[in-house]
């Protein structure tokens, strides 16, 4: 499971930036922004779907929510009553070792729900009806996002424990990957869980999953990071053969001293670098991350252990998502080993085979999936940089903290003009639709003045699958939807900077390279730009003032040109332009 937003952490993953404009703010009307309410505080209850392995279930869980909700019992009485419930049904309740389990369990049992008519097609009904008593706000400090079981099997179907492997999930939940798992003896699994109530289910699933062995699962309760769990437990001296998990994400741990080489703080970076470190030599590590390890800087640190410790496997993207969660992720299939040269990579039912050395091509060595002639094209592109965006002006748009009331539809006095990232399209802009009384003191964020109101600039949206840049000579306002660029590329003019950013080669290049659906000032200062002539510039910089006007015959000249300057032959030409379709 993973951990979302955690409220103590907020002030150490926001910017300087944001933490003034915070306190700039702080009244009784805007106090949802520092508290981060947005899910944090939701008293709401979500039912994960994608949980379920029938949905036709969801009436049966919501007809028992329905009687607990009358009931008002404890959570913890709650799941206990309907796990001992499971037990007497599969007739193992009186045994001794199951009540060995049970006793270190001091709540009141609930007659209520002994007989309760639970659905038999579940692989883990008790950690479904968890998940629904918890409410957004508590789902989404504690972490109680579980692991789907069709993913859960797709990252264990190939685990091998016929010479006594040993497994262990140190983020276990309720326990979905260790029921995935076939043709284990109980004896060969471990978990972990800082969360009581789950580690209960987790227990009382593995006494119904393996009902023909007498055993007491080895599932613990207690924080893997700061390596606390009950006192006899030595589980942080074994080394493991397999370790999978869905660790916490979006949360903020404290330094660990002994784990370097983790400089974001970010939770799950180092519960996979701690877990590696319990893995036995040419064991196999498999993790389900959001898909911004991929690509975000920040998670860099990551990234440079992950080519540098040990050998990539497999990187599988997953299209389904978290009820209540809009975050993509995928998951990473790693081994204590040396690097392989390539690594295979799955997406639905396609297969790619992808060179790790793709994984080097930029600073921030961001994973992006490539092959052979991307590499190529990416580093013909580089060898020919002299120049790069470094010594350009950046200025962010107006965030004027208040929308509604600071635009308007029509004019009213003293208002001027404002664009939006709405109106940015390639090289020009569209009327712009609001205006704006421009009283800096009365704004959130501005920029300097001068640059808003510079003889000529560049424009381009923030957001946005696309680089689209557009010029403007107006001296006119823009949104924070839209970001300011007035560049400085020695042998281009403003126009032709302008024209590389909007070419189909740097669509291309960006998308390889980033990937991301933001378009960031430290991605575009990466940009390699070539040395032109005169000549060229000059000719550039007539098609660019003819498609100001409105005419765009040139336009496939134009992007020969820039390709020429960069010496692509024509199959490199025809490979970019099929990837940017």
């Amino acid at each position: 499971m993973f951990y979302c937003c955690l409220e103590e952490n907020i002030l150490h993953i926001i910017s300087n930036a944001t933490k003034r404009n915070w306190n700039k703010l702080q009244t009784e009307k805007n106090k949802k922004l520092t508290t981060r309410a947005n899910k944090c505080l939701s008293q709401k209850n979500i039912i994960p779907i994608e949980y379920f392995c029938n949905t036709n279930n969801i009436k049966y869980i919501q007809d028992l929510l329905h009687i607990i909700q009358k009931g008002k019992w404890n959570i913890t009485s709650i799941v206990l009553s309907l796990g001992v419930n499971l037990l007497k049904k599969a007739n193992l309740y009186h045994k001794e070792y199951v009540q060995n389990i049970l006793n270190q369990y001091h709540y009141d049992i609930i007659t209520e729900l002994l007989n309760y008519n639970l659905p038999n097609d579940e692989i883990d009904i008790l950690g479904i009806i968890y998940q629904c008593l918890l409410t957004e706000g508590q789902k989404n400090i504690a972490g109680s996002y579980y692991t789907p079981h069709t993913i859960a099997e797709n990252m264990t179907k190939k685990l091998d424990f016929y010479n006594g492997q040993t497994f262990f999930d140190p983020c276990c939940g309720s326990g979905a990957f260790l029921l995935s798992l076939k043709n284990v003896h109980p004896k060969q699994l471990y978990g972990m869980d800082r969360d009581a109530i789950a580690v209960m289910i987790t227990k009382i699933n593995l006494l119904l999953k393996f009902y023909n062995y007498e055993f007491e699962p080895q599932i613990y309760c207690g924080d893997y990071l700061k390596k606390c769990a009950l006192p006899n437990n030595t589980i942080f001296d074994i080394e493991f053969d397999y370790i999978v998990t869905n660790p916490p994400w979006g949360a903020v741990a404290k330094h660990f001293s002994d784990i370097t080489e983790i400089t974001s703080k970010e939770t799950f970076s180092y519960f996979f670098v701690q877990s590696f470190q319990q893995l036995k030599p040419y064991g196999n590590i498999r993790f389900l991350f959001p898909e911004a390890i991929l690509n975000v800087k920040k998670h860099k640190d990551i990234r440079t252990f992950l080519l540098e410790k040990g050998r990539f496997n497999a990187i599988t993207f997953y299209r389904a998502l978290f009820t209540g969660v809009t975050t993509k992720y995928i998951d990473i299939d790693f081994q204590k080993a040396e690097q392989n040269k390539n690594v295979f990579v799955y997406e639905g039912k396609k297969q790619k085979k992808v060179p790790v050395a793709s994984f080097y091509n930029t600073e921030n060595k961001i994973f992006r999936i490539m092959n052979n002639i991307d590499i190529e094209i990416i580093e013909q592109l580089k060898s020919y940089e002299k120049y790069n965006l470094n010594k350009s002006i950046w200025a962010l748009g107006i965030v004027t903290g208040d929308n509604k009331n600071k635009l308007k539809e029509e004019y009213f006095e003293g208002s001027e003009i404002i664009y939006t990232g709405k109106e940015i399209c390639r090289y020009v802009l569209k009327p712009a639709k609001k205006y704006i009384l421009y009283d800096r003191t009365k704004l959130q964020q501005v920029a300097p003045e001068k640059y808003y109101r510079a003889d000529e600039k560049l424009v381009y949206k923030f957001i946005s699958k696309k680089l689209v840049f557009a010029y403007d000579n107006t001296k006119s306002l823009f949104l924070n939807s839209a970001n300011i660029l007035i560049p400085s590329v020695d042998t281009m003019s403003m126009k032709t900077v302008m024209a590389y950013l909007n070419s189909e080669l740097f669509q291309y290049l960006y998308s390889k390279m980033f990937g991301q659906v933001k378009i960031l000032k430290g991605n575009l200062m990466l940009l390699p730009f070539p040395k032109i002539t005169q000549k060229q510039n000059n000719e550039i910089l007539e098609i660019i003032n003819e498609l100001l006007k409105g005419n765009n015959k040139r336009e496939t000249t134009l992007q020969n040109i820039i390709f020429e300057s960069y010496h692509l032959n024509t199959k490199q030409i025809q490979h970019i332009k099929k990837e940017i379709l």
